[in-house]
């Protein structure tokens, strides 16, 4: 995010975000081959958590203890603490990385959630930084991709990583999270690459036990989002293997804009995150960004101060798909940063479905991790004008035109805002919508019947596009059935 006039208006802005051992010398950028030595994991101990008033000993409620989350049968959830000890890195965010301190000392907590019988565990995990910017440790990714992950029998790992979290966790529970501590930010880079190296080789140190991650995975979304995409490209290169090999065989970096977070932020709430292009590892990568993200944002968030949150679009780079460079850019037309809404942000609240897309970016970039089989690139959304805050250009509807093509934009019903208006800045990461005029919707369908038909048939191609997934069909089928009976009408058609 651009710099605000003020320090306030930054920590109120990030707080309405909502949206995921020893030292090993000196990191390098992104090359393939060229790698330091393996990850010290040789301090780092799993301990089992403190019972804590009222909270069943080692089964973790959630990553946000207030709000447990329910798991598929056949799926155990646990909690640890993770001791170690961690270096401070300074440089640029692209990397070379260069160590600042050694020898820190950390406790974190981890929750881990994976098939209860080893015969159903895939093979396949998925690290997630947890996201902080709300208040409490948010599973951001786990909350969207946890269909695809239990259907798929994935295990996966979140992790506290900001120094707001102990006491966010201590005040939920005194005792069960008395003992953990993160000084610093600044922690984050080694606590992923010492949990990534163990999470690879399983035994006593790993959460999982016995389950070893085959291919492991790191993502985040928002600001989890950006911590990935930095971590991808200052410390993939730190992050090996005894054989010297990657720890991580790709990463989503999702809903980040055009952010990256610098290496150094200290113990406050980050409020200036760096900005600019990505370097693509030598691993596949998949960021996906919503149009939201990739607009970018000015608002006066206080009268007479404006805040301005630079967009995806100003800092583009081309796909790749070559030995040394792994990356896809998916530009989600139509979808807002956050889905769903009320009614306060000034009008209807926006209905496109954001998280379908997550996970179908999930399964496009576990197939190219683990197949070689890259997914067929997806066009940018097209931009009237690109800056600092883009401008896309539109179709008759009002829908912007290009990017990840779906079945909500190309079968419309409505126009969708992106950006919704209304008084708070939480509603400027939602959207708003306006059904098109009912004379529009007439001409263009006739009834809701055949709109179905033409929707349906939309929707089966972005299903075989990759864009969607299967999983989600019937869902998706059984929202537009009901929207288009709100909009159309019912017709004699099957």
């Amino acid at each position: 995010m651009a710099r605000s006039r003020s320090g306030r208006v930054a920590l109120a802005v990030l707080a309405t975000l909502s949206v995921a051992v020893g030292a090993v010398g000196t990191a390098s950028s992104s090359s393939a081959g060229t790698r330091s030595t393996p990850v010290d994991v040789s301090q780092l101990r799993l301990t089992p958590m403190p019972v804590g008033a009222g909270v069943p000993h080692l089964t973790a409620t959630t990553a946000d203890p207030a709000s447990p989350r329910a798991l598929a049968d056949g799926y155990t959830e646990v909690e640890f603490l993770v001791r170690g000890v961690a270096s401070t890195y300074s440089g640029p965010v692209t990397g070379p990385a260069a160590e600042s301190s050694a020898g820190n000392p950390y406790v974190t907590r981890i929750v881990a959630r994976f098939p209860t019988s080893k015969r159903d565990f895939s093979g396949r995990v998925f690290l997630e930084p947890f996201n902080t910017t709300s208040g409490p440790d948010r599973d951001a990714i786990w909350g969207v991709v946890a269909p695809l992950f239990q259907s798929q029998g994935d295990g996966w790992v979140g992790v506290s990583v900001r120094s707001q979290s102990p006491a966010s966790l201590q005040a939920f529970d005194p005792i069960r999270y008395a003992d953990v501590s993160i000084p610093v930010n600044d922690y984050v880079w080694d606590m992923l690459r010492q949990l990534g190296a163990v999470l690879k080789a399983g035994g006593d140190q790993s959460p999982l036990g016995d389950l070893r991650a085959e291919h492991l995975y790191l993502g985040g979304y928002s600001q989890s989002g950006v911590d990935t995409s930095t971590f991808a490209m200052a410390f993939h290169d730190t992050a090996s293997e005894r054989d010297g090999t990657a720890v991580f065989d790709g990463y989503l970096p999702a809903a980040h804009a055009a952010m990256r977070t610098p290496l150094q932020t200290g113990a406050v709430l980050i409020s200036d995150f760096d900005v600019g292009r990505m370097e693509p590892p030598e691993v596949p990568m998949i960021d996906l960004e919503t149009q939201h993200d990739v607009m970018g944002w000015a608002r006066e968030v206080l009268p007479g101060i404006f805040y301005t949150s630079p967009g995806g679009a100003s800092v583009r780079v081309p796909d790749r798909d070559a030995a040394t460079k792994k990356y896809q850019l998916w530009e989600i037309t139509g979808a807002s940063h956050s889905s769903g809404g009320t009614a306060d942000c000034g009008g209807t609240p926006s209905t496109f479905p954001g998280p379908p897309f997550v996970r179908a970016a999930a399964a496009a970039l576990f197939r190219w991790a683990e197949t070689g089989k890259a997914p067929k690139k997806a066009p940018r959304i097209e931009m009237a004008t690109i800056d600092v805050v883009s401008k896309p250009s539109a179709d008759e509807y009002g829908n912007a035109l290009g990017g990840v093509r779906s079945p909500f934009v190309d079968v419309p019903l409505v126009t969708y805002q992106v950006q919704a208006g209304g008084i708070g800045l939480s509603c400027t990461f939602r959207g708003n919508e306006t059904p098109l005029a009912p004379d529009v919707l007439a001409d263009r369908y006739g009834d809701a019947n055949s709109y179905m038909k033409e929707f349906t048939r939309r929707l089966d191609a972005t299903i075989k596009a990759g864009r969607l997934l299967e999983l989600d069909r019937d869902a998706i089928l059984a929202a537009t059935r009901a929207k288009a009976a709100q909009l159309l009408p019912t017709g004699t058609g099957s």
